[in-house]
């Protein structure tokens, strides 16, 4: 299906109000989106979404009903978005960043909230621990701590030059000023630079690139933050016209829009996990009783077409271990 197709099906699949009501008897999945609906990380969520349930028997229209909203990468807009969600009655609200989720729980401390990929979920105070969450939340976790500073080391290893880098973070997103903490620690022991600039709508974009303008760094490194994600193609953009590497604890296609480096845990299995999850929750399940799971399989993909363009050598060691590489 060409993307235009897809994005076409994907807004009637979920705009959804109409179809919501006029299925009530059978369950609502919400879905509080962080991106645009046609962003690339929002098209492939819904798509693993859709494919994990279906591998347990569970089919869009026949046995559940979608309805969801998307923020367009403005944090601000959850806590109404999610009202209207709310207001459908769903049996569960799938979330992709935990300002989703604090936005759900807010305004609803009995609906079931499903976290596709949150970050350090109890340091948060999203969930009391990952065996037993307490409240009305479950998921699967990112292990985001861990992966940003495998990425690190890729970074380290790709840029040995480096002596300054950028990091882009949401500050509006919990999680996200104590990875800003973690990176700066670990940046020390390598005599490296960190500065950060923030972004939580995509307003920001400007203020941000042009302060890189003023004192280009010699990576972009991107925290995790699903919104950020739904920007990839603006962000990556900016930063190549000024010829500058971008990494990111992200699938695919973070890499596929000219990222340098992506790294992150294996999403089709994060979201089969989120699909068990939604099946049990639907079947009477308690949300605080089931555990969060945790990613065992992670990608790396390299960009050789950035690389080449940004006069750049990528270690053939790193090479040898990438689960794809773009050329």
């Amino acid at each position: 299906m060409k993307r235009r197709e897809f994005v076409v099906a994907l807004g009637g699949a979920l705009a959804w109000p109409f179809a919501a009501r006029a299925q009530k008897a059978k369950p609502v999945i919400a879905v509080l989106g962080s991106g645009a609906a046609d962003a690339s990380s929002s098209i492939l969520q819904i798509s693993m979404l859709d494919a994990g349930l279906r591998e347990l028997g569970l089919s869009e229209g026949q046995d559940y009903v979608l309805d969801g909203r998307w923020a367009g990468s403005d944090a601000s807009r959850f806590p109404a978005l999610a009202a209207e969600l709310l207001a459908n009655h769903p049996v569960a609200v799938v979330v992709s960043t935990n300002l989703a989720a604090i936005a759900v729980q807010n305004l609803s401390r009995t609906v079931a909230i499903v976290g596709t990929g949150l970050n350090a979920p109890v340091a948060t105070g999203l969930a009391a621990s990952l065996a037993r969450p307490g409240g009305n939340i479950t998921g699967v976790s990112t292990m985001a701590e861990d992966v940003l500073l495998k990425l690190f080391e890729f970074m380290r290893e790709t840029l040995p030059d480096a002596r300054r880098v950028m990091v882009m973070m949401n500050r509006t997103n919990p999680s996200n000023p104590l990875m800003l903490d973690l990176l700066k620690t670990h940046a020390t022991k390598d005599a490296l630079s960190v500065d950060a600039v923030s972004i939580s709508a995509p307003a920001d974009l400007d203020a941000a690139f042009a302060e890189m303008s003023r004192q280009p760094p010699g990576a972009l490194f991107i925290l995790t933050d699903n919104s950020l994600f739904a920007l990839a193609e603006p962000i990556i953009a900016r930063a190549l016209a000024q010829r500058v590497p971008t990494f990111g604890n992200f699938s695919y296609p973070f890499a596929r829009a000219g990222a340098l480096i992506a790294y992150s845990r294996d999403p089709r299995e994060a979201f089969q996990g989120v699909a068990r999850l939604l099946k049990k929750l639907i079947d009477g399940a308690n949300p605080g009783e089931l555990p969060f799971e945790q990613p065992t399989k992670f990608n790396l993909f390299i960009n050789l077409r950035t690389a080449k363009a940004l006069g750049l050598e990528i270690p053939a060691t790193l090479l040898a271990t990438a689960d794809e590489v773009i050329e």
